[in-house]
């Protein structure tokens, strides 16, 4: 995988620390990632907000994933351009085989994270009772959910999803925003504008490494 930033020194949490993590491709990052990660860290009040780009994303071995290192520097050169209020962790590049969330919200509490949510969209939701036993995550982590306005799922629909579901779910009301990754890589593969979409750093660095280019 090459060598990653010597300045991502290991995760260390105080036990009084409200911790939020944002995982995913990040391929590439875009305005709805930081978004929900702004939206997570004022709703919930965070001390810290972490950005965790996926290693080896196994759900999405249908397609080919930009290398780790690209993804990872990109992320990175994110949260320095945007200054305090986010971070940037390589705790699952570090790992060999597939990405599971399970292993990584275990690291997390094992640095002393004893305060923690894992923040998601609804979207992935719906897909958590296929995640690499979905059913122990709920052990370690509450879950913080986007969602619009009025439109979060009862608790009826949450247990029908998983069982007991519906205790671990704090909603992060937050419009809509219409944007994915997939169409961002085919607009950058065509030369579209993708400016309003793009952090001015993540676009940069796609720039200057060529990526996403037929």
């Amino acid at each position: 995988m090459g060598t990653l930033s010597a300045a991502n020194s290991p995760l260390r949490f105080e036990p009084h620390e409200r911790v939020g993590a944002l995982g995913g491709t990040f391929d590439p990052i875009h305005r709805a990632h930081l978004h929900l990660a702004d939206a997570a860290a004022t709703t919930l009040q965070l001390d810290r907000m972490l950005l965790i780009p996926a290693g080896d994303p196994w759900m999405k071995r249908d397609r080919e994933i930009t290398d780790a290192r690209h993804r990872y520097a990109m992320v990175e050169a994110v949260v320095r351009e945007r200054g305090g209020g986010l971070e940037v962790s390589d705790i699952e590049l570090r790992r060999e085989g597939p990405t599971y969330t399970l292993d990584t919200l275990r690291e997390l509490h094992a640095a002393g994270a004893s305060q923690l949510w894992w923040v998601l969209g609804g979207d992935a939701l719906q897909s958590l009772p296929r995640w690499h036993q979905a059913s122990k995550l709920l052990t370690l982590a509450r879950l913080a959910v986007a969602a619009r306005p009025g439109a979060q799922l009862q608790r009826q629909q949450l247990d029908q999803l998983m069982p007991g579901l519906s205790r671990w779910v704090d909603w992060l009301p937050m419009p809509p925003v219409d944007l994915s990754a997939s169409e961002l890589r085919t607009k950058l593969s065509r030369g579209e504008d993708t400016a309003t979409d793009l952090p001015p750093a993540a676009l940069n660095y796609i720039r200057r490494h060529h990526l996403y280019t037929p």
